[in-house]
């Protein structure tokens, strides 16, 4: 058996999604702000002082690399460039498409439950497809979960004095 680090694997698997992982983390070290788990899967977590956000990775089957202009499975993945969106190539057709394919979701747990509850409460963040698009959606989500309402402050009422 080999033995990995755990980022390693994610690497290996999924090479764009650490690379994102990289935009939220200080100096882009993603091995000091995230807990990897990738043997069911591969799950990253994030910790703030009030939260646990679950990041899940599912990448495609062959039934998602199908072609949507023919049905072939003759497919490769093409080479995007600066796009960080995952692309087909059909070798039966010779046409290239977009590739909805695999998943990408977030959920968030409070790290502390209420007073007086015994659970913690827990929100779904944004998801969809595996691609960059479905990563700033979920960014933007933990950014405004994050957010404190601030409170403005009051003008001085000014109170005549009564004789």
């Amino acid at each position: 058996m080999m033995n990995h680090k755990p980022f390693d694997v994610i690497k290996a698997k999924c090479p764009e999604f650490y690379e994102w992982l990289k935009e939220i983390s200080r100096y882009s070290e993603v091995e000091k702000f995230v807990l990897p788990d990738y043997k069911n899967g591969i799950r990253v977590y994030l910790y703030t002082h009030n939260y646990v956000y679950n990041i899940i990775v599912k990448l495609p089957t062959i039934k998602d690399k199908t072609c949507s202009y023919c049905n072939s499975t003759k497919t490769k993945k093409m080479d995007t460039g600066n796009t960080k969106e995952r692309m087909i190539f059909c070798y039966n057709c010779g046409k290239g498409s977009e590739s909805k394919w695999g998943y990408l979701g977030c959920t968030v747990l409070d790290r502390k439950p209420v007073a007086g509850e015994d659970w913690q409460r827990g929100r779904d963040l944004a998801d969809g497809a595996y691609c960059y698009k479905t990563w700033k959606e979920i960014k933007n989500d933990i950014i405004a979960f994050e957010l404190v309402k601030v409170a403005k402050p009051k003008e001085k009422q000014i109170t005549p004095l009564v004789k």
